[in-house]
């Protein structure tokens, strides 16, 4: 009984109950979709602005990058420009130094036909005044493109193993500074050379090897230029070279007489030297008298040198040099 009427009032009560139900289940099931739609739409709304905030940022970036490369350009168009100017003066100064060059050449050209011509002239003043000693082959001359050379064999100028000049010597130098007295372009270089036969010192003996016989007799030539003949000192030098510059082979008489010399050497001058000396060309200018050298010209007496004693000149050596370099005369 009493089931029944539980069972009859729920019949009752069901549609009242459930229509309701029913009603609402559309409306809580479109609440669940549209909250999934605002999600949704919160998620790419949150991925919208991170990727507008990347985009800013590139923007910024590729602006600065702009910015960046505007200036590169600005400063290599100022480069282009500079290094445009720096090309137009090196073609003006390359313009110039071609100037230039072509002066210098016309210059060098006509001093050396200059110097052709005098040094020509020079040789023949050397051939007149010298011809009897130039055909007896006691004099050579030797005309080259360095300069002028007169080889003297030691014979006419000294005696054996002397460094004192003969009157026969000084008769030929005296022609010889007659024609380089004029001469103010030139550098006079005199030479002294010996044959390899050793002296044989002794106690009485001036000098002890070659190297001191070669140097006072170029010594003994320069000072003679200078105190007799008047020729400007600062021209000239004195070298000795003992017999390490030989000219002929010293292996037979002939040979080592020919190697016993005096050769003077003529240069020109540089156009610093020359300016040096004189100031603007090559124009005596007053000066003060050089002090004199300090040693004699020459020595008194002869050496024990074999091959100056002997007449043939031909002994065999007995003692080697003592040293291989050139000595310069005081």
């Amino acid at each position: 009984m009493r089931s029944d009427t539980v069972t009859k009032w729920m019949r009752r009560l069901a549609p009242a109950v459930l229509l309701p139900l029913f009603g609402a289940l559309p409306l809580l099931l479109g609440c669940a979709v549209s909250k999934s739609k605002y999600e949704l739409a919160l998620a790419e709304r949150d991925a919208c602005r991170l990727q507008a905030e990347r985009c800013e940022a590139e923007k910024k970036d590729l602006g600065q990058k702009h910015q960046n490369l505007l200036l590169s350009l600005q400063q290599f168009e100022k480069n282009h420009q500079d290094l445009l100017d720096q090309l137009a003066a090196l073609h003006s100064e390359n313009e110039e130094l071609a100037k230039r060059i072509r002066s210098l050449q016309e210059q060098t050209k006509k001093v050396k036909e200059r110097d052709q011509q005098e040094a020509s002239q020079v040789y023949r003043n050397f051939l007149g005044s010298l011809s009897s000693e130039l055909s007896q082959g006691n004099i050579r001359i030797d005309q080259s493109d360095k300069g002028l050379r007169l080889n003297l064999v030691d014979k006419i100028l000294f005696s054996s193993g002397s460094a004192d000049l003969s009157p026969k010597g000084e008769e030929i130098l005296e022609k010889v500074g007659f024609v380089l007295k004029d001469i103010r372009d030139r550098k006079i270089l005199v030479e002294g050379h010996a044959d390899n036969v050793p002296i044989r010192a002794g106690p009485q003996s001036r000098f002890r090897s070659n190297w001191e016989l070669s140097a006072a007799r170029a010594a003994a030539v320069a000072r003679f230029f200078e105190e007799k003949v008047g020729i400007d000192p600062r021209l000239l030098s004195a070298t000795g070279y003992s017999s390490y510059r030989p000219a002929f082979d010293n292996s037979t008489p002939e040979g080592r007489q020919a190697n016993r010399r005096i050769e003077i050497l003529l240069l020109p001058l540089t156009p610093s030297e020359i300016q040096s000396l004189y100031g603007t060309g090559p124009n005596p200018s007053p000066m003060a008298a050089p002090a004199g050298l300090d040693s004699s010209p020459g020595g008194r007496g002869t050496s024990d040198r074999p091959g100056e004693n002997d007449p043939a000149g031909d002994s065999v050596p007995d003692q080697e040099a003592e040293t291989r370099k050139g000595a310069v005369a005081p």
